[in-house]
């Protein structure tokens, strides 16, 4: 067995590799594996064509975690899968190397990392924090949970030998869990409210994992913080080589926020980054997510001009909050990606009055939905739920709000449309996950669109 406690000394040629997950991750890790010259093993619980198919160019099995896992130097351990399953245990009581993808493919570059973790708002954010490298002529990677693994990433620039690269990482909770030496140079956090809470022990678990981030940040390296967030607040106050980021213009802010403008300097004085009217982004959740960019951005270096630009030029994502049209003076928003009731709450907050909402799908764990409850009054006016959630939604909040359950998401969405009102807004925000009826959050928000287009072509 190789000794692999000095990832400097280690020789790739003589080490075995067992891949927990073949998912993406897993067979990106696999490829990087692979070209350094690794033995690879990997061992994926589904055993579906579709999962052999992507396997089948490795040593693999499928269906099951058999001990030949154990037969191995390192396990790379895929995100969605927990530490409590039985192979996983038998890894640790053998006293085995396990580390996430992310730290797997952090040992083969040396190209500078910004990385952000958070509840809800990453990926509007990395994404905007990736435009203001390219703007600044920097050659930036986006990765991570994003749908490109950072092993993707990594492989392609030690292959093109790429020069002035960055990486920029949206890293969730479950990718963090088994790091060891990642450090980023710039670390974001956006937010800490709870999420994934049946993986998660409590709020407190959940978000010692998010922080984990920092724990390998050598000097030079920046933290950049939500100073509104109290959970992240108590955490770094008293710690070095942070910045600040906040929406109620926190005294060691960065970047400061008026009525109309985002500046730095001071109000006398403003140094205007861009005037709020200025950008395409909806919802004082993507003010916020704007200025965590901005300050994880300038303190990198990049220059306030590529900042702005990126800013002002910066469409919203989609499934997040995006804007898909009007029929009969109704319009509608997609925010499927809100598959947590802060981010659900973030959405309708964006919006005034004669709000429609659509939620529901599988609940994430218990989750206490009449806490949307005070946020409702006064700015929704019915709420349609579907899906293994919906009927808990709808006893939890029905006091307060109309609320219709169907089983179905096409029903919910059909009987929305017919119960709108010209001037009305349909949200679509489901406070939960998709899985109960779809595979993922895209393919949930696809439908909705369609749905939409369907209902265009009736007029």
């Amino acid at each position: 067995m190789n000794n692999i406690n000095n990832i400097m000394d280690i020789s790739w040629d003589n080490t075995k590799i067992s891949i927990l997950g073949g998912g993406k991750s897993g067979i990106a890790a696999a490829k990087l594996g692979r070209y350094m010259g690794a033995e690879i093993f990997i061992s994926d619980s589904n055993d579906s064509i579709e999962t052999i198919e992507k396997m089948r160019k490795f040593d693999y099995e499928a269906g099951t975690h058999s001990k030949k896992v154990l037969d191995s130097d390192l396990v790379i351990i895929s995100p969605g899968i927990p530490d409590s399953i039985p192979i996983i245990t038998e890894c640790k009581y053998e006293n085995m190397h396990i580390v996430s993808e992310i730290e797997f493919a952090s040992w083969f570059t040396t190209s500078p990392i910004l990385a952000l973790t958070g509840s809800n708002g990453k990926t509007t954010t990395v994404n905007l924090l990736h435009d203001m490298c390219i703007s600044d002529g920097k050659n930036s990677f986006l990765g991570g949970n994003v749908d490109i693994p950072f092993s993707e990433n990594v492989l392609w620039e030690l292959k093109s030998e790429i020069i002035n690269a960055v990486h920029v990482l949206e890293l969730s909770s479950f990718q963090l869990e088994h790091i060891r030496s990642f450090s980023p140079v710039i670390a974001g956090l956006l937010n800490i409210s709870e999420d994934h809470m049946d993986r998660y022990k409590d709020i407190h678990d959940y978000s010692s994992n998010k922080i984990k981030l920092t724990e390998n940040m050598d000097a030079s390296g920046w933290i950049i913080y939500n100073g509104d967030d109290p959970i992240l607040e108590n955490a770094f106050q008293k710690q070095e080589h942070t910045r600040i980021f906040s929406m109620q213009n926190h005294p060691k802010s960065q970047f400061k926020l008026n009525a109309s403008k985002i500046y730095s300097g001071t109000s006398d004085n403003p140094n205007i980054l861009f005037k709020l009217n200025e950008t395409k982004l909806k919802g004082s959740h993507n003010i916020q997510n704007i200025l965590a960019a901005a300050t994880m951005a300038h303190s990198f270096g990049i220059s306030l001009k590529a900042i702005r630009e990126a800013i002002i030029n910066f469409k919203p994502i989609p499934h997040r909050l995006e804007w898909i049209g009007n029929i009969k003076g109704v319009d509608y928003f997609n925010d499927s990606k809100a598959t947590n009731m802060a981010a659900t709450l973030a959405a309708i907050k964006s919006f005034d009055k004669q709000l429609i909402v659509i939620m529901g799908g599988m609940d994430k764990g218990h989750t206490d939905f009449s806490q949307l409850t005070p946020s409702l009054v006064n700015r929704v006016k019915h709420i349609f739920t579907y899906g293994q959630a919906g009927k808990s939604i709808k006893e939890q909040i029905n006091s307060t709000i109309k609320v219709t359950y169907a089983e179905e998401f096409k029903a919910a969405v059909l009987q929305a449309s017919e119960q709108s009102n010209p001037g009305d807004i349909i949200l679509l925000s489901p406070a939960c996950a998709s899985f109960d009826q779809f595979n993922n959050y895209e393919e949930r928000g696809n439908m909705f669109i369609n749905i939409f287009k369907n209902l265009e072509l009736e007029l």
